[in-house]
């Protein structure tokens, strides 16, 4: 049997409207204790997504930012880079070493948002594939690596 995303990803999805400020944006990231937040338009479609590390570094990072008055569209990633729930770990891995990204909308057939996917959801996925009696212990292996070559170095 074959690992899908769909057995490792993170559930723990927020999204935020995009005229949301940074400082709110912020405050959701500390108080839902997440690392990112999807970015919706008025209508609940997702449009992008902004990290910590986006708000450290296209914001608050410059001396002319104020996060209380900068809009999360202004410092979104876009446009937003998803992944259906049925595929593999490898191609997941691929799209976001390809994409030097580091979050990984995944959705279902019909485009719904129902996770995401980290560098650090490969550790779960590693594990799951040592604890098991399926999946592919070496593509497993193989993946990871790829993952922490890339965002180690």
């Amino acid at each position: 049997m074959t690992t899908t995303l769909k057995e490792f990803m993170s559930r723990k999805l927020e999204s935020i409207e995009i005229t949301a400020t940074l400082q709110e944006a912020a405050k959701m990231m500390t108080n839902k204790d997440i690392s990112s937040l999807i970015i919706v338009d008025k209508s609940n479609k997702h449009v992008g997504l902004v990290s910590e590390r986006d708000i450290v570094r296209k914001g608050c990072s410059r001396e002319d930012v104020n996060i209380k008055s900068v809009r999360v569209s202004e410092i979104m990633s876009s446009p937003l880079i998803t992944i259906n729930h049925k595929s593999s770990p490898r191609e997941a891995a691929e799209l976001l070493v390809k994409n030097k990204i580091r979050h990984l909308l995944v959705v279902d057939d019909k485009g719904n948002r129902v996770g995401i996917i980290t560098p650090m959801d490969f550790t779960r996925y590693k594990q799951l594939n040592y604890n098991t009696s399926y999946g592919d212990k070496a593509d497993a292996e193989d993946t990871v690596t790829k993952m922490l070559e890339y965002y180690v170095d």
